[in-house]
């Protein structure tokens, strides 16, 4: 395993504890650093589920990643895609230190079953799963989960608050989505038996935010589709006040998003930090966060982590 050592992180917990109670930025290890020579902490870009904009899982590995650096670490960002299922075996490997992951999804990596029960089942069921070395951190308080959302016109025309609603009109209605809500139990087979909604067609399309013929979000705006699969975590919800049919059946499930990391090279000091970031990850903050990384005024996916962050008041910004 790689080695890894981080100075004077015994002083950094204290300034930490030390911080909680005042408004400074507890994010900040002023006397913590990597030493010459030492390669940095690597945080592996989130898998992402079916639905969400790709670039949701890299944007989170960066807001990690920036808030190690605010603290006077070195972290880097290994924003290729981690292949599906694989990310808490990559940290136990040493090939990333820090992975955020989504709960449902890391668990079916880990795991032979996931269980059909809430959030919390499922987030118990992942740590015990977790091989030895790999520790699961506080999950964030956002969750991610499907929904299905209409535009205000449609919901007033159709008189569509709920997905039980949708009975009497779906199969005059068509959807729109990725390719695996399709043929998913808690998607569009869900929708038929627990909601007995067929629509009159589903169109795959893609969650991409901007104006495309293929994009979910452009698609529903023009009325080329009617009823949408948009996760949770899309900015073009609210920004485009769309309504999102509430699920009393509890069709879809939620995933928490949380991160997961190596104990040889993540102390606890830096697991505060981290622990720290994802106390401010509400849903409504994961969804602005998407909004940053979608406004052409930050170069990177990286500045708009920082400007996130800042806007948290966990780090300060740069003059």
């Amino acid at each position: 395993m790689r080695r890894r050592v981080v100075a004077a992180l015994g002083m950094a917990a204290v300034l930490l504890l030390g911080s909680a109670c005042t408004p400074e930025p507890i994010v900040t290890i002023p006397s913590a650093s990597n030493p010459p020579g030492e390669a940095p902490l690597t945080v592996g870009a989130a898998e992402v589920p079916a639905g969400v904009d790709p670039q949701e899982g890299v944007l989170l590995a960066h807001v990690y990643a920036a808030a190690l650096n605010a603290a006077g670490l070195k972290a880097v960002v290994k924003d290729t895609a981690v292949p599906a299922g694989t990310a808490v075996s990559g940290v136990a490997a040493g090939t990333l230190d820090i992975a955020p992951v989504f709960s449902r999804m890391a668990l079916a990596g880990a795991a032979p079953t996931v269980p059909s029960g809430d959030a919390a089942e499922v987030l118990a069921a992942l740590k015990a799963a977790l091989p030895s070395g790999v520790e699961l951190l506080d999950p964030a308080k956002a969750q991610d989960v499907d929904s299905v959302v209409v535009t205000a016109v449609t919901a007033e025309k159709y008189k569509l608050k709920s997905l039980a609603d949708l009975a009497g009109v779906c199969s005059k209605l068509t959807m729109g989505g990725p390719a695996e809500f399709k043929t998913q139990v808690h998607g569009l087979l869900g929708l038929g038996s627990d909601y007995n909604c067929v629509p009159k067609e589903y169109r795959v399309l893609k969650p991409t935010p901007g104006h495309s013929d293929d994009s979910t979000l452009w698609e529903l705006l023009r009325d080329d589709i009617q009823l949408a699969n948009i996760h949770s975590s899309a900015p073009g919800i609210e920004d485009n006040s769309l309504v999102v049919l509430s699920d009393p059946k509890g069709l879809f499930q939620a995933q928490d998003l949380v991160p997961v990391v190596a104990t040889a090279t993540v102390p606890e000091a830096v697991q505060a930090v981290l622990n720290k970031v994802s106390g401010a990850l509400t849903a409504e903050e994961l969804a602005n966060l998407n909004r940053l990384a979608q406004d052409r005024h930050f170069g990177d996916l990286s500045e708009a982590a920082t400007a996130w962050l800042v806007q948290q008041g966990l780090v300060k910004a740069s003059s």
